[in-house]
């Protein structure tokens, strides 16, 4: 509970610098504790990204403070939250995504939700347009794709914690796919990466609770659960698996948010 009051945040308003001191000390572990869920996938953290996280959400409470106009203390820092960790999650996807602009990173991200996780499935989609609003062109759509997937060179260490510095992504498509490393291309990299990465989608939606992997593959008509549009078809979905639209919802955010985790740890092996 925020140790704020009404009367300090109205004066961190009118720029009163102790007022704005106390606001920031108060939302300090808020901060830092969303810079670090942000820095983190798979059990491993990202120190370096950690403070870059927080110094975007330090503008973000800046920001914050000149923009509330509700009545609490309580509805104050939840206006924090929510400005700090859309700030926060612009920055990680700058940082993490290079070579396109955070709303297109955005847009992508969503798109792979909807494809089950299948970056050349979100490609088509980002093309075709998750909404109306957010096509993208296919140069854009290709762009998008390599950003998040990165670019592969045959030479790089593949798993160096594991495997050590001399063992590389061309020795073991090699291995996978039984050839020569010194006949490896970079065409068998991109098709064997989309084995790897279905076999990824399967096992990430695998480890989501039984309603979360539903409603995900009911957005794309995974088989064997047909297909129903987000938002439009909530209704028919939640009837059909026995459940309220309310539920249908909070299942699909959960399930995306725990899908976009455990997919980019497992894919961090590539």
């Amino acid at each position: 509970m925020t140790q704020l009051t009404h009367a300090q945040i109205q004066a961190a308003k009118a720029k009163d610098l102790a007022a704005i001191t106390a606001v920031i000390a108060e939302t300090d572990d808020l901060l830092t504790a969303r810079a670090r869920r942000l820095a983190s996938t798979g059990g491993h953290t990202d120190t370096d990204l950690i403070e870059d996280l927080a110094q975007a959400g330090r503008i973000a409470v800046w920001q914050a403070i000149a923009d509330f106009d509700g009545d609490s203390p309580a509805q104050f820092m939840a206006f924090v939250d929510r400005k700090i960790t859309r700030a926060m999650a612009d920055a990680r996807r700058e940082a993490t995504r290079p070579g396109v602009d955070p709303h297109t990173a955005k847009v992508f991200e969503d798109a792979l939700c909807l494809a089950a996780g299948d970056p050349y499935k979100a490609e088509l989609l980002a093309v075709t347009g998750v909404r109306r609003n957010d096509r993208m062109s296919p140069e854009l759509a290709y762009s998008a794709r390599l950003s998040w997937m990165g670019v592969d060179s045959l030479d790089r260490p593949f798993n160096v914690t594991t495997l050590g510095e001399n063992v590389t992504l061309g020795d073991v498509v090699a291995r996978d796919i039984e050839l020569p490393p010194d006949l490896v291309e970079s065409r068998d990299v991109e098709t064997h990466r989309r084995k790897v990465i279905r076999n990824q989608v399967h096992r990430t939606l695998g480890l989501l609770s039984e309603r979360q992997r539903h409603v995900l593959k009911a957005a794309e008509g995974v088989s064997p659960v047909d297909q129903y549009r987000e938002g439009t078809d909530d209704d028919l979905l939640a009837a059909d698996m026995r459940v309220t639209p309310y539920q249908v919802q909070q299942a699909r955010t959960k399930g995306k948010t725990r899908f976009r985790e455990l997919y980019t740890a497992g894919a961090q092996q590539w």
